[in-house]
């Protein structure tokens, strides 16, 4: 059963002007469960739910201590991944400017990195090579591991993949909490979570 709370968000972030694509950006969920969330909000959705997970990582992201624990983690993750060359050792972490922010910037604390933000472009649908936020760090020429909360399909860590080379930077990899989409690259750099939701489905 979806939650009554999850459609009042979608409501709610509809109300104050977002399209369905950028609901699904924040709520971290597919377009097309947008669309039923809000139709259920009108009772007048007549199909079953989208197959689609949504991630409340609210308990965390409230807290600062479980931040940082989860920011250790992340952070012991990337270690693993530079040791087994799956990563180079990168000289930034990056955030996907959004939710995931606080936790990037805990991640570069944990490894004693500068700090810097991207900004995808979005147009519709399409998620775009943005800009890399001027009030943070400088990535021209250094090697840049990009973190996030939540990776939904791929197509946000996609551009920022690209906003990062349009900007002259190398990206090394891309960490993040959960990983939705169950790919382990994203436009050839290597994707790494603490935890992945993979459909089961009958043999």
């Amino acid at each position: 059963m979806i939650p009554q709370e999850l459609v009042r968000k979608a409501q709610e972030l509809k109300s104050k002007g977002l399209s369905n694509y950028e609901i699904a950006d924040e709520l971290k969920v597919q377009p097309d469960t947008v669309v039923w969330l809000l139709l259920k909000a009108k009772e007048r959705a007549s199909t079953p739910p989208p197959h689609d997970v949504f991630v409340d990582w609210s308990s965390l992201a409230s807290h600062a201590n479980r931040m940082a624990a989860i920011a250790q983690a992340l952070a012991d993750l990337e270690r693993e991944s530079v040791r087994t060359k799956d990563f180079d050792e990168p000289d930034i972490i990056a955030a996907v400017e959004g939710s995931g922010m606080v936790l990037g910037l805990a991640i570069a604390k944990e490894l004693e990195k500068p700090f810097a933000v991207v900004r995808p472009h979005r147009i519709a649908q399409r998620k775009l090579p943005g800009l890399v936020h001027p009030s943070f760090h400088n990535v021209k020429g250094k090697k840049v591991l990009i973190a996030d909360a939540v990776l939904r399909a791929g197509e946000t860590h996609r551009a920022a993949v690209q906003t990062l080379r349009k900007a002259k930077a190398k990206p090394v990899g891309i960490i993040v909490l959960v990983n939705k989409s169950g790919k382990t690259k994203i436009d050839g750099v290597s994707l790494k979570s603490l935890l992945q939701i993979l459909p089961v489905t009958p043999t």
